[in-house]
């Protein structure tokens, strides 16, 4: 299976590296200076299991190829326009599209350009960051991908996904609920970069305030309410167990649009923290603690669009 990953960032160098090591047919989609630095100095993954260094098969945005089977998307949210514009000429007949973006707002996009029908749903779950341009560090030991049909029609795309991710020692779930799961990971997402944002704190920093386990709590219970009011509500043993996450007061637990915002960099707040507010606001729902984190990533992205 032919596949093209685009980006060479976290979640791209992290999965593609993994495709490559197994023999893969897989090529990473780069801007013309990123492809430059990684050609001459490769990525290195650091994970809890040691060091690894390789070369990947490059191609630029400008003149990715042709005869793609299968485009992962790994890009942050705030570039999918971009994106969409360089793999439009490139989606064929067979090709499909695995989106392993935060949320689930990418899917609208993809849908309106490519047809649904050609768009799978997926998510990763990893916590893996770009220390450096060419270095991945990748915190957890267990890191993996979630692959399912939104449709009857991509059982068979779907299942020779997972079988390819599978081949390549990633741990990998074929879903027959993939849109739950979706939702699942879009509500955590939401709540704990919420949480992290607006209390300016990890899990456990929160904790140390009166109010911040409380606060973090109502971000989630609005998301849940938010899920459920889409049919995709989350099972109670799920909200509970995550009520747990987000008030451990020992955790060092925080979210990757934190670590953005920290670092001064773009964030993903409208298509995660904007995007369930206007999903609970279009069921008819209430969410005054996602609105007034919305207000501050809103303030932020502003601030960094001045400056910039």
């Amino acid at each position: 299976m032919k596949t093209l990953i685009v980006g060479a960032g976290a979640v791209g160098g992290l999965f593609g590296a993994m495709l490559q090591k197994s023999g893969a047919d897989v090529r990473f989609l780069l801007r013309p200076a990123r492809k430059a630095l990684i050609d001459a100095n490769g990525l290195t993954l650091t994970t809890p299991d040691g060091q690894y260094h390789f070369k990947p098969a490059t191609v630029d945005a400008t003149a990715p190829g042709d005869g793609y089977d299968l485009i992962i998307l790994t890009n942050k949210a705030y570039a999918l326009n971009g994106v969409v514009r360089d793999i439009a000429p490139i989606v064929g007949a067979n090709t499909h599209v695995l989106p392993l973006l935060n949320g689930l707002r990418h899917l609208d996009a993809l849908d309106a350009v490519f047809g649904a029908e050609k768009v799978l749903g997926g998510i990763a779950k990893t916590i893996a960051t770009l220390a450096e341009p060419t270095h991945i560090h990748v915190a957890n030991a267990y890191s993996s991908i979630t692959v399912g049909a939104r449709f009857a029609e991509q059982d068979d795309k779907a299942r020779a996904v997972a079988q390819l991710l599978a081949s390549a020692g990633i741990d990998t779930e074929l879903s027959a609920t993939v849109m739950d799961d979706m939702w699942d990971k879009f509500c955590r997402m939401a709540s704990l970069g919420a949480a992290n944002c607006l209390l300016q704190g990890t899990v456990g920093e929160y904790m140390r305030s009166q109010a911040g386990g409380q606060i973090a709590l109502q971000l989630f219970e609005e998301c849940v309410q938010t899920a459920q009011a889409a049919g995709h509500g989350m099972h109670p043993q799920a909200v509970a167990g995550y009520q747990r996450v987000l008030t451990n007061p020992n955790s060092s637990f925080n979210s990757s649009m934190y670590r953005d915002m920290r670092a001064g960099l773009p964030i993903e707040g409208d298509h995660l923290v904007g995007d369930m507010v206007r999903r609970a606001q279009e069921a008819g729902l209430t969410c005054p603690m996602l609105s007034v984190a919305q207000a501050v990533l809103e303030t932020y992205t502003g601030r960094l669009t001045q400056a910039g």
